[in-house]
């Protein structure tokens, strides 16, 4: 009798244990009136000078002249 009672009991748990995870795995619906957001600008004028890393005596990647 009180085997029967634990095994019910830990299959309780695991059914339980198993919707929490189905749960938390799925995706929240997203209502459908859901506004995009509005898109950023960025300011591209101005700004650092790109230069490499490198010097100039120095090779910028494999196969180069200068490795």
């Amino acid at each position: 009798m009180i085997r029967l009672f634990i095994i019910a009991i830990c299959a309780v748990v695991v059914v339980v244990i198993g919707i929490v995870v189905w749960n938390a795995t799925t995706e929240p619906e997203v209502p459908a009136s859901t506004v995009a957001p509005e898109r950023q600008h960025y300011d591209f004028e101005g700004g650092q000078e790109m230069r490499p890393r490198w010097g100039s005596n120095e090779g910028g990647a494999d196969g180069t002249s200068g490795n």
